[in-house]
């Protein structure tokens, strides 16, 4: 059984309390270690990620703040956000993080099916969505114009 680190858990503790239930939770009976990459996120460090092509969401496409942090789900203001509604993970073996899809994909199974049993317990009130399955429709991959393997985000 794994845990998260000291690291991992201070960047979750920026995340909605959905968010930090399942990933705390899904650590626990995941057999592919992994940590928290990032939760809450700056304009900056937006910025930086779409002209790096890490990321679609371009700040300086929108007009209005409340527009930008309707779509960049990390971003966080204190007003119209107070915890980021996503969260990136990446696998961690050989003592690295590891972004391989393979490792990927199996974390997004048990992150999924923790979050479907903490929804339907009622422990959580926000279904997720996973960026290797953007339209949640079950077919993971190949049907994806962007695969973001790290990034999950709360659905409101």
């Amino acid at each position: 059984m794994y845990q998260l680190g000291k690291t991992s858990k201070q960047r979750l503790s920026t995340c909605h309390e959905d968010l930090q239930l399942i990933f705390n939770e899904s650590i626990k009976v995941s057999t592919v270690d992994f940590g928290i990459a990032q939760g809450e996120r700056s304009i900056e460090q937006q910025q930086e990620y779409f002209d790096n092509e890490k990321s679609k969401i371009n700040p300086k496409n929108y007009s209005s703040l409340i527009e930008l942090y309707k779509k960049a789900k990390h971003l966080v203001d204190g007003k119209i956000r107070k915890k980021s509604d996503a969260v990136d993970v990446y696998a961690y073996y050989n003592g690295l993080a590891q972004w391989d899809l393979e490792s990927l994909c199996y974390i997004a199974g048990v992150v999924t099916a923790t979050a479907n049993r903490l929804l339907k317990e009622k422990k959580i009130s926000h279904k997720i969505r996973w960026g290797g399955n953007w339209d949640q429709d079950g077919v993971i991959l190949i049907d994806q114009s962007f695969i973001d393997g790290p990034h999950y985000e709360l659905v409101r």
